[in-house]
């Protein structure tokens, strides 16, 4: 199983929302993802409770690596990661095997 874990710094601003909102807004539709896309196997995204360097967290399993690279190509995920990139200062990955 490899286990996908995100952060994200967001914009103080960026689309109309304020970080927090932006952040909620990626919670909902990151989640959102669970059944459609077939290789997601669990999605949990938080959203930071206090002052830090990061405003969201994503931690998801999958399968395989294969998985992982098909989850990352559909596009409905493609379509919520388009959003994530134009509100993100930075953004920091670790995938590994459990």
């Amino acid at each position: 199983m490899i286990k996908h874990i995100v952060m994200w710094k967001l914009k103080a601003e960026a689309e109309g929302r304020t970080a927090l909102e932006n952040a909620n807004w990626m919670k909902e539709h990151l989640e959102a993802l669970m059944g459609v896309v077939p290789e997601l196997r669990s999605c949990e995204v938080g959203v930071n409770i206090v002052e830090g360097n990061y405003h969201a967290c994503l931690t998801a399993t999958f399968d395989s690596l294969a998985d992982l690279q098909a989850y990352k190509v559909h596009p409905a995920h493609q379509a919520v990661a388009a959003y994530c990139q134009k509100i993100r200062e930075s953004r920091v990955a670790c995938d590994y095997e459990v």
